[in-house]
């Protein structure tokens, strides 16, 4: 006989086997989403989603944000609204860091059949992200999709051309498996984690979109760093070099991140495999956008915005770029408008606008919405002011 059969046929095996099920449908239930770590990227998706539904009743948007980090620290919702409220119109931000765009998809494809007064969706682009797309899922990418509908995350990873490991279907299955980390850190010190989710409940929330920009610190605390290989020497977290005053060791090593992923990204700007399978993917993510908007009876506008970087990466902007990103845009659909905010900020003071070399800080996100929010009325065709 078999061993494998052997094994399967004696009691004591399945023990711990409707064990690890029992535990398991427990924490399909939910029950410990309240509990997640703060600040994880499961912890966020869920805090932003539940609180952009909890919010509809007050603020039902009519133009949706959507992107990654980049966009979530880099525009004020609050300045857009302000701009657009006499107009009539609302915007609401599905943004959310670490967000590709399978991630992406599984938000629109789960919030904007709630809100049908949605008609324009502006994506916020950033011009490097064809050339550094994943073609492995990520653990942050299988944490946001397992607190979405998992009936619709299945079928995505698939659709959108991941070299799929039998790991990422189990994470995705498992709930025991996806919260593996997050329940270590909670058994080895409880008191801290209910310490933060006391002071979560606590916490003021004034405004009814899910986030805006507090961050301070800026690149130009680091005046020695005017190039690549200067930026990642005095930002080196290993240097022994405290960080100037405003600024920290998480903010000196935030800038070292990005230098680094600066000096390691290709300079190749041709169409290769993986920009075509990043268009593949956004073809499918627009695809969906305008196909929910069909079925909440609006025509819906996509806008793709491709956001500013700092000056100290501008080789990263050329022509070629742009041109393979408007050829790619059209041929999705070409209707869509692409606009090119990238040197927006340029200028003796871009350095006072970047927390890193890609996130604006709070300075930057507010000076990029108010030029944005400058143009957005003649950008949508809006016409008079409404009259109250």
């Amino acid at each position: 006989m078999s061993p494998y059969l052997q094994l399967i046929r004696q009691k004591k095996f399945w023990i711990p086997v409707l064990i690890f099920f029992c535990f398991d449908l427990c924490l399909q239930t939910g029950v410990y989403r309240p509990f997640l770590k703060k600040g994880s990227f499961a912890a966020n998706v869920v805090r932003n989603t539940e609180y952009i539904l909890e919010k509809k009743s007050v603020f039902e948007p009519t133009i949706l944000v959507l992107g990654t980090s980049v966009a979530y620290q880099g525009l004020s919702l609050e300045t857009l609204n302000k701009e657009l409220e006499p107009y009539g119109e609302r915007v609401q931000s599905l943004a959310m860091e670490g967000t590709e765009l399978v991630v992406q998809d599984s938000l629109v494809r789960n919030l904007l059949p709630k809100f049908p007064k949605v008609h324009t969706v502006l994506h916020i682009l950033e011009i490097s992200t064809p050339w550094v797309d994943q073609e492995f899922l990520q653990i942050h990418t299988l944490a946001m999709l397992g607190e979405l509908d998992r009936r619709i995350a299945f079928p995505l990873i698939f659709d959108f051309n991941y070299n799929i490991k039998y790991d990422d279907l189990g994470f995705l299955a498992f709930k025991s498996v996806a919260y593996r980390r997050d329940i270590r850190d909670f058994v080895l010190d409880p008191s801290k984690r209910l310490k933060d989710i006391g002071r979560r409940r606590k916490e003021p929330r004034l405004n009814p979109w899910p986030h805006e920009n507090t961050n301070l610190p800026s690149i130009s605390m680091y005046p020695e760093a005017k190039d690549i290989p200067s930026c990642i020497k005095v930002t080196n977290p290993n240097n022994g070099l405290p960080a100037p005053a405003g600024s920290d060791q998480f903010h000196k090593k935030a800038i070292w991140d990005t230098c680094d992923l600066a000096r390691t990204n290709s300079k190749e700007v041709t169409k290769t495999k993986r920009v075509l399978n990043y268009f593949h993917r956004m073809n499918i993510l627009h695809g969906d956008i305008r196909r929910i908007g069909k079925e909440n009876g609006q025509d819906i506008r996509i806008i793709g915005v491709i956001a500013p970087y700092s000056e100290l990466i501008k080789d990263w902007r050329t022509p070629e770029r742009n041109r393979i990103w408007e050829e790619e845009l059209k041929k999705i659909n070409p209707n869509t408008t692409l606009l090119d905010y990238q040197e927006s900020l340029d200028g003796a003071n871009n350095g006072d606008y970047y927390y890193d070399l890609i996130h604006l800080n709070k300075a930057g996100m507010h000076k990029f919405s108010e030029i944005f929010a400058a143009d957005l009325p003649s950008i949508l065709g809006l016409g008079q002011k409404k009259t109250k």
